[in-house]
């Protein structure tokens, strides 16, 4: 911190190494959470997750409002 910060110079990419490193924790961290969510559970149809939609009449089905 009292000294001047490092630098990588390759070719056109002039990054500092704390930088760099700030960076490769955050790619880490994303690939962790992707690797290690929980599976999800099967996706039910509209239908199958609002039952009182299957139950509504024609008219009510309508004016029901339905989300996909």
């Amino acid at each position: 911190m009292n000294g001047p910060a490092q630098y990588l110079h390759l070719g056109f990419i002039l990054i500092s190494v704390a930088n760099l490193i700030v960076i490769a924790l955050l790619i880490v961290v994303f690939v962790l959470a992707v690797a290690l969510r929980p599976p999800e559970k099967q996706r039910l149809s509209t239908l199958e997750a609002r039952p009182e939609l299957e139950e509504a009449g024609d008219g009510e089905m309508a004016d029901a409002e339905v989300r996909s």
